[in-house]
């Protein structure tokens, strides 16, 4: 079993943030994938907040931390159809 290292998991989220910031505005991305870009950028983390997360964790209490910190998202969310997949 691969384990996941904390910086490897705040990497990962800066990463996927620097990407959706460049999609969307980018010329060469279809506008229905900018659309989900900008809505999912309704609710990620800013840089900064990103940062200030990483630097509390430690200051948060683990029980509060397992329970409050995500929350589990309902399977239908999980599940979409791909609109380009027509076949």
């Amino acid at each position: 079993m691969n384990m996941t290292m904390p910086v490897e998991r705040a990497r990962a989220l800066r990463f996927a943030g620097e990407i959706l910031r460049e999609m969307r505005s980018r010329k060469d991305v279809p506008e229905d994938l900018k659309q989900q870009v900008r809505m999912t950028l309704r609710h990620y983390s800013e840089p900064a907040d990103l940062l200030q997360m990483i630097q509390d964790v430690d200051r948060v209490p683990r029980d509060v931390l397992d329970q409050h910190w995500l929350a589990p998202e309902v399977r239908a969310q999980l599940v979409r159809s791909n609109p380009r997949s027509s076949t």
